[in-house]
């Protein structure tokens, strides 16, 4: 079994949140700002590589099907983990405390 982790399509993120709900890790954040060139009015949510333990708890809630699994193959000589992307600048989700997300 291969190791995976999630994705998503950022043009078809609304920026609904509810995928954030159900990372049990925080591995998926909204953006601190909406980039100018987006289509949605509300900004698009990341996956905070360094976060994700590809457990895919997010994929089934995104309404428009926009997070799937990326799989890397057994061959592969390096994980895609140990040099992830440059993290864009997001914003702080109250998940634990009092009025906050809570857990999947």
């Amino acid at each position: 079994m291969g190791q995976s982790m999630v994705a998503i399509t950022q043009q078809d993120c609304t920026g609904c949140d509810l995928c954030i709900a159900h990372c049990p890790f925080e591995a998926l954040l909204p953006l601190a700002e909406n980039p100018a060139q987006r289509k949605h009015s509300r900004r698009p949510v990341i996956v905070v590589e360094n976060n994700c333990v590809g457990c895919l708890s997010c994929i089934g809630s995104c309404p428009t099907d926009a997070l799937y699994e990326l799989t890397i193959p057994d061959n592969a000589k390096q994980s895609i983990l140990l040099n992830p992307t440059i993290q864009e600048k997001t914003e702080i989700v109250n998940r634990w405390k009092k009025g906050g997300l809570g857990v999947a």
